[in-house]
């Protein structure tokens, strides 16, 4: 009996390993149904496939619980391949419509890749169910990272701020996009107040900057007085960090590796030294994460120190303010964390404490963003901004279907962005042209509102091909196929405000070639957005299949941030959007880990 239950794995693992690499060689465009040459290198792949899966079958049970989250989350992932690597072959998803032979294949592809990533979760599952069951009790490394102290954030800071010095050098006085002199001439006065980026935000940022001009005497100590600010700002965020999961017991080998992930992959150096909403929006998101998970995973702890309640008020209160869709983010904490931090708060001071730090930052965050915006003389912003997907889809609809468009949809959308330039200026992956370089600044809301009409009546006319500009868009935040550095903004060169020194030009093109090794196979995993949303899609998998509780407040805001990436305008080059994701997925792997354990380590 024995041998026969091994006999039929190795079948059924043969078998599924073949499928799995038929998805490798098979191209879903090409009408004619044939597979790549089986190579050397293919039939190997596929025995490695097949011992792989053999041992996932053997090593790993799964119950039936387990095998409800991860059959779904599987398929949708290879779906998420499978739309991705028709996007990068021809921007579109012609096996949708390319005759049987092309979707026959395609569902190959799908199947292949839904298998793979099948035995990959059940490989985790079996890797989080071992440390969740395991003591936790070797405790070898420095005491600082042992025992939590004020010792720990002060080398936890050091260690990073050590990491940080080339990119402080390199990239001297500080990096910027072109937003970071438009915010800065609005509070000169040399243009008028433009609420595109949070009005809070600005203020902040350029009155550092006039701050050092006036203090220091020059622009270049200006801006580097505000990259100083934020970056020890956010150095001090992620040594916080540490020192919290110093609390739940992470290994201090881990946590040596965490420090050496802040300190080296460059998505955490450059954020820090640009001068842009998206840094101290993402190392607020983080902050307030820690102590949202602190209060639910150590309320003794959070409740006994003063100054607690207060910083997650200011978390709250920054990631309110700092990007436009923060507010979202805290809806999602309230609803998910809030009955659970109310019942726990069993006395009336409690309750109004958590008030004042969970409640009242969001309508104060709120209020003050709109007040701001509503100040006379504010310029307010593009309204097409929330018009990113449906503008790229009626630009996609004019380039492939123009001569369907009617006279009457002509006029409407002409109203809104300039008609005779849309399929020209249709960018697949990027929605700026169409929602900002052509829109009409005097287009109304009624204008809108029929323009919504006709882009919801031709979406109905043409779904393949509204499908096709939205995945084209913005299909890299589930997809971790392709490359996008999170880091390659433009650096502060010579202009109007600062100068550098022709050597720091020198040093800072050695920075980005020693960067650029993290674009590299494996190295480019820890910025690899799509492969993060994965992995806290599936934690979330494994959390809900053991039966845990409270921790759905911290991980609803990694949600919401990448649903609101995918509905946004861009992704490749714009891997900002997405730093929330890379900043908080170690602090919620090891609060998961601690949740599961505290209950017993059983599933």
């Amino acid at each position: 009996m024995e041998n026969t239950a091994a006999v039929k794995r190795w079948g059924a693992a043969a078998g599924l390993a073949w499928l799995s690499s038929l998805a490798f060689s098979l191209n879903v465009l090409d009408p004619v149904a044939r597979a790549k040459e089986q190579t050397v290198e293919g039939m190997a792949l596929t025995v490695l496939l097949a011992v792989f899966y053999h041992w996932a079958m053997e090593k790993t049970p799964a119950d039936s619980r387990q095998q409800r989250r991860m059959l779904p989350l599987a398929a949708l992932l290879g779906l998420f391949t499978l739309t991705g690597l028709s996007m990068e072959a021809s921007d579109s998803l012609a096996f949708l419509y390319s005759g049987l032979v092309c979707l026959a294949k395609a569902a190959a592809v799908w199947a292949g890749y839904a298998v793979l990533i099948y035995f990959c979760l059940r490989a985790v599952f079996y890797g989080l169910d071992r440390l969740a069951a395991s003591p936790g009790r070797s405790r070898k490394g420095p005491g600082w990272l042992k025992t939590a102290s004020p010792k720990t954030m002060l080398c936890s800071m050091g260690v990073i701020l050590l990491c940080w010095l080339p990119y402080y050098i390199c990239l001297f006085p500080g990096a910027s996009n072109s937003d970071t002199w438009w915010q800065l001439e609005q509070v000169t006065g040399v243009q008028p107040l433009n609420a595109g980026h949070p009005l809070l935000h600005t203020f902040l940022q350029s009155g550092l900057i006039l701050a050092g001009k006036t203090l220091l005497g020059s622009w270049n100590a200006g801006v580097f007085l505000a990259v100083l600010v934020q970056s020890l700002s956010m150095a001090a965020v992620l040594a916080y960090s540490v020192h919290f999961l110093v609390r739940l017991n992470v290994q201090p080998v881990l946590l040596g590796l965490l420090l050496a992930l802040y300190g080296l992959v460059p998505t955490f150096p450059r954020s820090a030294t640009i001068l842009m909403k998206d840094t101290p929006y993402s190392f607020s998101v983080l902050l307030f994460t820690v102590l949202v998970l602190e209060a639910v995973l150590l309320p003794e702890q959070f409740a006994a120190k003063r100054y607690k309640k207060p910083l997650a008020a200011l978390a709250a209160f920054l990631v309110c303010t700092m990007r436009y869709n923060g507010p979202v983010l805290l809806i999602g904490v309230l609803l998910f964390s809030g009955p659970a931090l109310w019942k726990t708060a069993k006395s009336s001071r409690a309750r109004a404490a958590l008030a004042a730090w969970l409640v009242l930052p969001l309508v104060l965050g709120y209020g003050i963003s709109a007040g701001l915006k509503a100040l006379p003389g504010v310029e307010q912003a593009n309204p097409n901004e929330t018009l990113s997907v449906p503008l790229q889809q009626t630009g996609r609809v004019v380039r492939d279907f123009g001569d369907e468009v009617t006279d009457e949809e002509r006029e409407v959308i002409d109203r809104v962005v300039q008609y005779d330039q849309l399929a020209e200026v249709y960018t697949p992956w990027l929605a700026d042209p169409i929602k900002s370089y052509i829109n009409r600044e005097d287009a109304t809301d009624a204008d809108r509102a029929a323009y919504r009409q006709v882009w919801m009546a031709q979406t109905l006319r043409h779904p393949v091909n509204a499908l096709e500009a939205f995945v084209n868009l913005n299909y890299g935040w589930v997809y971790p196929g392709v490359t996008n550095p999170c880091w390659s903004y433009s650096p502060v060169a010579d202009n109007d405000y600062v100068t550098r020194p022709a050597v720091l030009d020198r040093l800072e093109a050695l920075l980005d070639k020693a960067d650029f090794a993290f674009l590299l196979p494996v190295t480019s995993w820890f910025e690899n957005l799509g492969l993060a949303a994965w992995g806290l899609l599936a934690l979330g998998a494994w959390l809900s299949a053991r039966r845990v509780k409270g921790l759905g407040g911290a991980l609803s805001m990694q949600y919401l941030t990448l649903l609101m990436c995918l509905f946004g305008p861009v992704f490749f080059g714009h891997g900002r959007y997405g730093w929330p994701l890379l900043f908080c997925w170690p602090v919620l792997l090891a609060a998961v880990i601690f949740a599961a354990r505290r209950n017993g380590g059983r599933a």
